[in-house]
């Protein structure tokens, strides 16, 4: 193989460990982004049970006012208020009705009878309060008062399950965080350390290696040492097979040029020998 072809598979082994770390990112950023949507649905769930639980408790305290009032002028001032706050609760509760979240309606089913028996309720207070029958939205009051602290004591805890449910979820996205963090952490100095490694053998044993072989023949060939090996031709296309099929033929090619000068010095003994026999005679 030839040493660019060797890059080449280096070079795309960095690819691949870069698409790797790539992958695993994209898929955390997904997963993240889930507990994010997570996190935002246990928040709007708990704002709204904390939303309706104060409407509940608002709607108490303008009933309460009407309970007290000193005359039904008075008393229909509060009214009023109150009629605003149970149309606003209402409102809130049409809303969680049509969540698209399965959990939401769920829960929203485990409460909306009792709070529209308290809707009801109050409801009827301002009705009779219009009408000026003051006593009659006390007794009301007095006799729902029981189905009220048991609905108050359910939202509230909602409210709890909520705040837990929240607080989970913030910690799974906390810890997914740290988890996620370490894992790129060691996956970078893994892939460095690796990457460092591969390249070092690869330079070693591909580059370096062979083309100091090749350097020491040449120079061992330029010094006249015409024994020196050459390794015999191969079928390979690479860069320093290249060279060495260059350097056998400059070796072939220099025995041959020293037998051509041992031929002539050969040539020119034997006639310094014949014309020195020639004088001698």
């Amino acid at each position: 193989m030839s040493i660019r072809l060797r890059l080449m598979a280096l070079i795309g082994s960095f690819g691949i460990t870069a698409l790797l770390i790539t992958g695993l990112a994209l898929v955390s950023l997904q997963r993240y982004k889930t507990m994010m949507t997570e996190y935002g649905a246990a928040y709007e769930h708990a704002y709204d049970i904390e939303r309706i639980n104060h409407m509940v408790s608002n709607v108490v305290m303008e009933s309460r006012g009407i309970y007290l009032s000193q005359d039904t002028a008075e008393a229909r001032v509060f009214s009023h208020r109150l009629s605003h706050n149970l149309d606003e609760l209402d409102g809130l509760l049409n809303e969680w009705r049509q969540s698209k979240d399965p959990e939401e309606r769920a829960r929203y089913a485990e409460i909306e009878p009792a709070v529209r028996d308290f809707l009801t309720k109050r409801r009827d207070m301002v009705r009779l309060t219009d009408e000026g029958k003051i006593a009659q939205v006390t007794a009301l009051g007095k006799a729902g008062r029981e189905d009220r602290i048991r609905l108050q004591q359910t939202l509230d805890t909602l409210v709890a399950e909520a705040h837990k449910d929240l607080a989970q979820t913030q910690a799974e996205a906390a810890a997914f965080s740290e988890q996620r963090g370490r894992t790129f952490l060691i996956m970078a100095l893994v892939s460095i350390a690796g990457i460092l490694c591969l390249s070092a053998v690869a330079i070693m044993h591909f580059i370096t290696r062979p083309l100091r072989h090749v350097a020491g023949t040449i120079i061992s060939l330029s010094e006249g040492k015409l024994d020196t090996p050459v390794p015999e031709e191969t079928d390979d296309k690479g860069e320093v097979a290249e060279l060495w099929r260059a350097i056998a033929r400059l070796k072939a090619h220099a025995i041959e040029a020293e037998k051509i000068v041992e031929a002539q010095r050969e040539a020119e003994r034997l006639q310094a020998l014949e014309a020195r026999q020639l004088i001698l005679d």
